[in-house]
């Protein structure tokens, strides 16, 4: 229940509002201290990046291979060595 009602009372006249400074309109705000804007790229995005970096198949060079493997000429010694240098290299570089 209320007990003590004030009444009601007139508005005030407005007041001229003060401005705070004047900003150029081309002047953006400084950033704070110590503040900086980071961009991380995720794993996803990395190996998306080395996929798209795959060169095309050239499928000419694939079905001669396919053929020299069906008639038993394709796994020659050269071959292998050159095959087993590789993967040791890449293996070795990976460590």
């Amino acid at each position: 229940m209320i007990h003590n009602v004030d009444g009601v009372h007139g508005a005030a006249a407005p007041k001229p509002v003060e401005p705070a400074g004047v900003v150029p309109p081309s002047a953006s705000p400084a950033p704070p201290p110590g503040i900086s804007d980071v961009v991380e790229i995720s794993q996803v995005a990395k190996l998306a990046a080395m996929v798209q970096q795959i060169p095309d198949i050239r499928v000419d060079l694939v079905q001669r291979i396919k053929a020299e493997i069906a008639a038993g000429i394709y796994e020659t010694p050269e071959r292998l060595e050159i095959a087993l240098d590789k993967l040791l290299n890449e293996l070795l570089t990976e460590l």
